[in-house]
């Protein structure tokens, strides 16, 4: 009767303690390393940023409201808010979009004679999404 005892008792923590305690160990260096991944991406992709070489725009310019709103439907961002903020400078919000693809997109935008005056990208609602308020200013020749 004690060696029933002791079973159960063994069962009890193994499947009870053990298990539901190691699964979460597991599960939180997994969620860990997804996140130093992204982490890493979005370090390169800022230092990429910051190394491009300032462009020139050349010839023919396109309004800064014009160019934000059309290179971001063509990238699939919504643009929550675009005001403009005085000649050649305009405040932008994007309530949802994947970090990658938005800092390609800015990253566009500064090869075509956009620079970002100031930015703020936090983790958005969904999963894998982060929403950023942004004010871009056309660079001066």
């Amino acid at each position: 009767m004690a060696g029933l005892a002791i079973v159960i008792v063994i069962v009890f923590l193994w499947l009870g303690i053990w298990r539901p305690v190691t699964n979460g160990i597991v599960a939180g260096w997994e969620r860990q390393g997804a996140a130093l991944d992204r982490y890493a991406s979005v370090r390169a992709k800022v230092t990429e940023l910051r190394e491009r070489p300032e462009q020139q725009p050349e010839g023919d310019r396109v309004a800064i409201d014009q160019l934000i709103g059309q290179t971001a439907a063509e990238a699939g961002f919504t643009l929550d808010r675009a005001n403009q903020q005085g000649e050649g400078r305009i405040s932008v919000n994007i309530a949802s979009a994947r970090i990658g693809p938005l800092l390609q997109w800015i990253a566009d935008l500064e090869g075509a004679g956009v620079v970002v005056q100031t930015i703020s990208i936090v983790p958005g609602a969904t999963q894998g999404t982060v929403a950023m308020q942004a004010v871009f200013q056309e660079a001066r020749p």
